[in-house]
């Protein structure tokens, strides 16, 4: 299994060669970066991986069919004392992704002693009629499935954190915020990247026929410019927006976003961690301040995130 998915040419590898071959090696270059840009996010939790590491189970089934996790468990993990569980969700727009593409991650997080799993969910596209909102709760029975397979290996939890990036980082704040109490084990921390805390066209700077695109979109909805502010639209939006669901429940939250993000507008995030934090609850934001949607222009931003997630998980290991 791939630790991370680099740029994917697929279809595109044959084009490319032959533009190389007319254009030498500035479109190879080119790519070559952008490639490396995408994937310096991952750059601090990069770990040599061994079978003396950990164990890998792959392809674990959920409880909703076609569900799978992969679950990574430290070695010689201590059986006789309940550990901390982090379960992360893949990124990408809901409608794509793997959970392959949290190897990285996990691996870091079992080689520091943690048990970590990487999930799909059902993802949201305009043919299979799943929502956010009903991928979003099955992510609880998926968490229940981990930990009961986790179970029949003699380990036990006493809570856990959750964890995404893009859309996954939504799903996560969602799991965290919305029905915590359908957790198996008690959640503890969620820590994301980039995932939107709001479907409300407004905080896109969306109007018209856009705003009702992005609603419909999200919900799966047939709504039209004729219905933007009745009941029904406000409540579809509001419904998969992790802003409506801001408490002190004792979850603490850790957002990273990217100031000159043209996706999700900074405000967005800050709007969201400042209701927060008016509630009383713990929340950092980590504004990375070169860089947009893919987090890739600050190195030293992306060290600070992952050394906060640490100090927090330590905090939540001694609870």
């Amino acid at each position: 299994m791939n630790d991370r998915k680099g740029l994917n040419l697929g279809y595109f590898g044959f084009i490319l060669l032959i533009l190389v071959a007319f254009n030498g090696g500035a479109i190879l270059t080119f790519f070559l970066r952008f490639n490396m840009l995408a994937e310096r996010p991952y750059d601090p939790i990069r770990v040599k991986w061994t079978d003396e590491s950990g164990d890998i189970y792959a392809d674990q089934m959920a409880a909703d069919e076609g569900i799978l996790y992969d679950l990574y468990v430290p070695k010689n993990i201590d059986t006789s004392k309940e550990h901390t569980f982090i379960m992360y969700i893949h990124g990408s727009n809901f409608s794509s992704g793997d959970k392959s593409d949290g190897a990285l991650i996990c691996k870091y997080f079992a080689s520091k002693g943690y048990v970590a799993a990487s999930v799909n969910y059902s993802l949201i596209t305009q043919d299979s009629g799943n929502t956010i909102s009903a991928s979003a709760d099955e992510l609880y029975r998926t968490a229940g499935s981990v930990v009961a397979r986790c179970g029949e290996l003699g380990i036990r939890f006493k809570n856990m954190a959750v964890s995404g990036v893009y859309g996954g980082g939504t799903m996560a704040l969602l799991y965290a915020y919305k029905n915590p109490e359908k957790s198996p084990v008690p959640v503890k921390l969620v820590f994301e990247q980039t995932g939107p805390t709001s479907f409300n066209p407004d905080d896109w700077g969306y109007s018209g026929e856009e705003a009702v695109q992005l609603v419909n979109l999200m919900t799966n909805g047939s709504f039209t410019v004729d219905d933007i502010g009745s009941e029904a639209y406000i409540k579809a939006y509001k419904d998969i927006s992790p802003e409506s669901y801001v408490n002190n429940n004792g979850v603490s939250a850790i957002l990273a976003y990217g100031s000159r993000d043209k996706i999700i507008p900074i405000s967005m995030p800050l709007k969201f961690s400042g209701a927060l934090r008016q509630t009383g609850a713990d929340c950092t934001i980590i504004e990375y301040s070169k860089s947009g949607h893919t987090m890739a222009l600050d190195s030293d931003k992306n060290k600070e995130y992952y050394d906060t997630v640490d100090r927090y998980l330590e905090k939540i290991v001694v609870e």
